[in-house]
């Protein structure tokens, strides 16, 4: 595993030295000797963290803490002061550094400093983070969040629903209750590119009552951070056909948008529990 890369920005020497060896064998070290420098290479290294002088010829650490939070790609990467100048500093931390430390500095107090930092800036990624499930069906690829997925299952021998629409005309048993299946290729009007037997059952549970989406393919389910995912407010538009209003949304997967919906999207409370309704005379049966 490689390890987290830092940027070491300052015009002294004998600081950026002190740095390198305090922190060597932790983490991958970069250097800058003036601000110029230190906003050349953060597109370069990407780093994920940086330790910013304030003092420096070509351009201050104030002026490059500036650019880098006015930059939706840079504001991210958590900012260390390192400074001698205490109310400079302090200012710097109302722009949106993370944290300062003063010169001079203890060994210890700098990795700390450090490991908080990227501590901090792991949580806020975690907390806009999602897990998503993609799903494709009929050459469509969209994602649906992870927590009211029960399970991922092949498509097993199914039973007609009486009465319901096209799209939902099948049940099931699972674990001696029936589940009703919604097809969502005929639920978006598109065909099927994998027969019956290689499709996949995708278990939801929606207030208490469950359904099985029939999709083509499923992918392994993965956690994606705040900064793939473009939410439904920001997205606008109404091009997002019938299922526009439980748009979460937009997954950025490479160069292509993978939208994401709430799973009830596909079929009302008020549908799912008029199937069971018909179902239960025949469970009833059964039992008796």
């Amino acid at each position: 595993m490689s390890l987290p890369s830092l940027l070491l920005v300052d015009d002294s020497d004998a600081i950026l030295a002190l740095e390198r060896a305090i922190l060597s064998g932790h983490y991958a070290l970069n250097t800058a000797s003036n601000g110029k420098e230190a906003l050349e290479k953060v597109g370069l290294v990407q780093p994920a963290a940086i330790l910013l002088d304030l003092s420096m010829p070509e351009m201050d650490g104030d002026e490059v803490l500036r650019r880098l939070k006015a930059n939706p790609v840079t504001s991210p990467i958590p900012v260390i002061i390192i400074s001698s100048e205490a109310a400079r500093a302090e200012a710097c931390l109302a722009l949106g550094a993370e944290l300062f430390l003063a010169k001079p500095f203890r060994a210890d107090e700098l990795l700390s400093a450090v490991e908080n930092a990227l501590a901090n800036a792991r949580r806020r990624a975690r907390a806009g983070s999602m897990a998503l499930l993609r799903l494709t069906v009929g050459g469509l690829e969209f994602a649906i969040p992870l927590d009211a997925v029960r399970q991922v299952i092949l498509q097993p021998a199914t039973r007609p629903l009486p009465l319901g629409p096209a799209y939902m005309s099948e049940f099931f048993e699972l674990r001696g209750q029936p589940v009703c299946v919604l097809d969502l290729a005929r639920r978006l009007d598109v065909d099927h590119r994998e027969t019956v037997e290689e499709r996949k059952l995708v278990i939801l549970e929606l207030n208490g009552v469950q359904l099985a989406l029939s999709v083509d393919a499923v992918q392994d389910p993965e956690e994606y951070q705040s900064s793939d995912i473009e939410r439904a407010e920001r997205v606008g538009g109404s091009g997002h056909g019938q299922l526009r209003d439980t748009l979460v949304g937009m997954l950025r997967a490479g160069e292509r948008s993978v939208p994401i919906f709430e799973p009830g999207a596909f079929a009302t409370q008020e549908l799912l529990r008029e199937a069971l309704e018909v179902l239960r005379p025949a469970e009833v049966e059964r039992s008796a």
